[in-house]
């Protein structure tokens, strides 16, 4: 699936589409479709279809209508009222005056929500593909979420390796107290001495169990889980996800 901003800055691309003659809804958005009728709801058809997501599948086969699209949104529960919440890739729905019969008659991407309104991107307005800021006529929007994926968040690199000296039995080093927190991170608790635990970031016999038994979950065996961290058990001690519990 699509991230939200993969589709505007695709249907960005699309700014300064237009009918070919001019006033016969013929582009190749309408060509794609296979309808040369009014294309608002066609474009977003089109944008969302780029990234092998096909609303005429997932809503209604009559997508090009925006009272179908906005009906069946209504029926999945992906129907909004107004504007709060929208979210940038939402289908936003409009009432223009002036426009087809129906509770709703034009639509648009949402780009970003501004004071009082929100910026879309529509097909179809004034006969081409143009950014519009909207302050009326709004009536609500399409909730596409389930049809959108957000990237992951990037980890942030793990601190520097301070070297196996700091990993000694008995020595104090602050090194110690990161390594606990990412022991208790992970969930292998058995028993801690860094970060306040007992005397203060000391490398035990304890917290060496602790890192054993994370390097074996890892599949390490033998001398690659003895129990003293290494830059591999380092990173990994930092970039393990946490287990669910």
């Amino acid at each position: 699936m699509p991230t939200r901003s993969q589709i505007v800055n695709y249907v960005r691309s699309l700014i300064g589409t237009a009918e070919y003659p001019p006033g016969s809804n013929r582009n190749k958005i309408t060509e794609a479709y296979g309808q040369h009728a009014p294309w608002c709801a066609m474009t977003t058809w089109y944008v969302y279809k780029h990234f092998g997501v096909d609303l005429r599948k997932e809503f209604t086969p009559m997508w090009a209508a925006t009272t179908y699209g906005a009906n069946e949104a209504k029926a999945k529960g992906l129907w909004r009222n107004g504007i709060s919440g929208v979210k940038p890739g939402d289908l936003v729905y409009f009432k223009v005056p002036d426009g087809a019969p129906g509770w709703v008659n034009h639509t648009g991407i949402a780009v970003e929500k501004v004071p009082g309104g929100v910026r879309t991107i529509e097909g179809n307005t004034a006969n081409v593909c143009a950014e519009r800021v909207r302050l009326a006529y709004i009536v609500g929007y399409i909730d596409m979420t389930p049809y959108v994926t957000n990237p992951p968040t990037p980890q942030p690199a793990p601190p520097p390796f301070p070297g196996r000296a700091a990993f000694r039995i008995g020595r104090t080093h602050s090194a110690v107290t990161q390594l606990d927190r990412q022991l208790i991170r992970l969930g292998y608790t058995r028993k801690h001495d860094g970060d306040g635990y007992q005397a203060g970031p000391r490398f035990t016999k304890w917290t060496r169990e602790n890192v054993k038994a994370f390097q074996t979950a890892q599949g390490w065996t033998g001398a690659d889980a003895d129990g003293y961290p290494g830059p591999e058990t380092w990173r990994r001690l930092f970039t393990a996800p946490t287990p669910k519990r």
